[in-house]
């Protein structure tokens, strides 16, 4: 709900403050007083377009502030997109400047102004002749019949649809997917088997280029090697003396004294374990002295290294991301030599799944024509008593059950068609009810129950317009019961509707410093009692007593 609105420098207003309050508020005053500026000044901090005119005469700016607060997962979301708390308590403002710019804030961060605008079409009803009215989408009235269906015996039919048309679009997705891969692939399949038998042949395996490149250098330095194996083999055992001899000396001479210094005894010890580290490097000397030089196969040993330099080189990785692109390769190609088999299957999963869902759409469908008819004959009682006597109101549910027109919500057209007055054709309620009619409309709506999950705060401007009576009562009383549910704002000359009221601010101007100012201000009980008598037609004894009677009847509201 709307906790407090502040209002700088729009219009007519110089400064104005209010503390608001749930259930149904009205604002009051003399015709001209300024009350359409409150409908401005709350379409401007929920986004609606700039204009100069907002700014008053001899301001550098407009400045309007909302603080608003509810536990609303939609809400939050859009606040997580732009990077914004949300601890339950919103400030929003918009600031226009004389020039017809404008910046939005959300608790003090810049936004884009279409966040606020986001933010308005969840939370903020407006019912006025010149104002956005949700009740004018195909979505909401949609809404309203799936709202009676989804509260009658079968409310899973919804579900019921959705989850088939999940399964059927997701069935489409994959048969779709593997028939671009199949169209695609072909050249590509031809190219991985032969890329495929090319890397199979070079038998890879990590660190083989290391692997590759010591074979490869041993082979090309073959004669030096040999050279400095029979060398070193010469000198550590085969000359006279070797060095394994002369270390065997050093460990007999050291022998026979070791215990009289312990310096002896390790160094003897250490003497011992260079000869047997040299015992060990003897033999392997022996084998690269055993080895033989093969031309014919340090040639394949290069090409074989060459081949997997360029493989790398090719594919931008190392030998173990070319055994993963093997790998991956092997799987599509088995993918695709079983694809006719997949295809086969995935085409009756995906008839089965249009099956399924042709159902469950239809079996939606017949409820929904069904819940339509009855909150068309619920709506006429509402309609009557509201003054539309001459308005008759039906939901069309016209069933596409063309593939393309497939949803989520099922493949039904749902529009309210309104006959304004007998004989007259049926046509779209957008394009023939008014302002007044539409929000009179909306009551009759609410009280067939057919609205409970509608915006959290709704603005009535013009509802009562060419009405008053029984039916103004009639008015007050139902836009007193929605305001038990959610929180409204009604902008009403009549005293009936006013009566019915939780709340009620009076607007009027005055003039100050030679300008004009309107002041909006709360009145209580006999504030009220004046204002309901100026509404009645006179502030004087009998007048005031009216009044009361008014109050008294507007708060013995019944329960909706």
């Amino acid at each position: 709900m709307l906790v407090s609105l502040t209002v700088k420098q729009f219009a007519l207003i110089e400064h104005v403050h209010l503390e608001l309050h749930a259930g149904m508020t009205v604002f009051t005053g003399e015709t001209g007083a300024g009350k359409s500026m409150l409908v401005g000044a709350l379409g401007a901090v929920f986004g609606a377009r700039s204009s100069v005119e907002w700014v008053r005469h001899g301001a550098d700016r407009a400045d309007v502030i909302v603080v608003w607060e509810a536990d609303d997962p939609r809400i939050s979301s859009l606040l997580d997109d732009n990077d914004i708390d949300d601890d339950g308590e919103l400030i929003l403002r918009r600031v226009v400047s004389k020039d017809g710019r404008s910046r939005a804030y959300i608790n003090g961060i810049p936004v884009a102004l279409k966040v606020l605008r986001q933010i308005g079409d969840v939370c903020l009803d407006f019912h006025g002749q010149h104002e956005h009215q949700s009740l004018m989408q195909p979505a909401v009235q949609q809404q309203v019949i799936d709202a009676g269906v989804c509260n009658s015996a079968s409310a899973n039919a919804l579900t019921a649809v959705g989850s088939a048309f999940d399964t059927w679009k997701e069935l489409k997705t994959q048969l779709k997917n593997l028939h671009a891969e199949r169209g695609d692939t072909e050249q590509q399949a031809n190219w991985m088997r032969e890329e495929l038998s090319r890397l199979e042949g070079l038998q890879i395996e990590p660190g083989l280029g290391d692997a590759l490149q010591t074979e490869v250098d041993a082979g090309r330095h073959h004669a030096q090697v040999q050279h400095a194996a029979a060398e070193s083999l010469m000198l550590l055992d085969e000359s006279e003396p070797c060095v394994r001899e002369l270390l065997a000396r050093a460990n007999q001479s050291l022998l026979p004294v070791e215990d009289y210094h312990q310096g002896l005894r390790s160094s003897r010890e250490l003497i011992e374990q260079v000869d047997a580290l040299l015992a060990e490097a003897v033999p392997e000397l022996r084998s690269v002295m055993d080895e033989s030089f093969d031309e014919l196969e340090l040639r394949q040993t290069e090409e074989r290294l060459m081949a997997l330099h360029e493989s790398m080189r090719r594919h931008g990785c190392d030998e173990t991301g070319l055994l993963s692109l093997m790998q991956q390769w092997q799987q599509r190609l088995a993918a695709l030599d079983t694809a006719s088999w997949d295809e086969a299957e995935l085409l009756e999963a995906v008839q089965k799944a249009a099956m399924n869902y042709r159902q469950q759409a239809e079996i939606l469908s017949t409820q929904r024509k069904t819940y339509a008819k009855e909150i068309a004959s619920q709506l006429r009682p509402f309609l009557d008593r509201l003054a539309l006597g001459g308005m008759q109101v039906r939901f069309d549910v016209q069933s596409q059950q063309d593939e393309g027109c497939w949803s989520a919500s099922g493949w039904d057209d749902i529009g309210m068609k309104v006959m304004s007055n007998p004989g007259e054709p049926w046509r779209d309620l957008a394009a023939v009810a008014s302002g007044g009619e539409v929000s009179r409309l909306v009551l009759a709506l609410k009280g067939c129950g057919a609205l409970d999950d509608m915006p959290h705060i709704a603005v009535f401007d013009e509802v009562d317009t060419g009405i008053g009576g029984e039916t103004a009562w009639c008015v007050g009383e139902l836009l007193a019961a929605m305001g038990r549910e959610r929180q409204v704002l009604v902008i009403s000359h009549l005293p009936q509707v006013a009566s019915c009221a939780d709340h009620q601010i009076v607007i009027n101007k005055h003039e100050k410093d030679g300008r004009t100012v309107t002041q909006l201000e709360p009145v209580q009980e006999a504030g009220r009692e004046k204002e309901i008598a100026r509404m009645l037609g006179g502030i004087d004894a009998n007048g005031l007593e009216h009044a009361a009677a008014f109050l008294q009847r507007g708060h013995t509201v019944p329960s909706s």
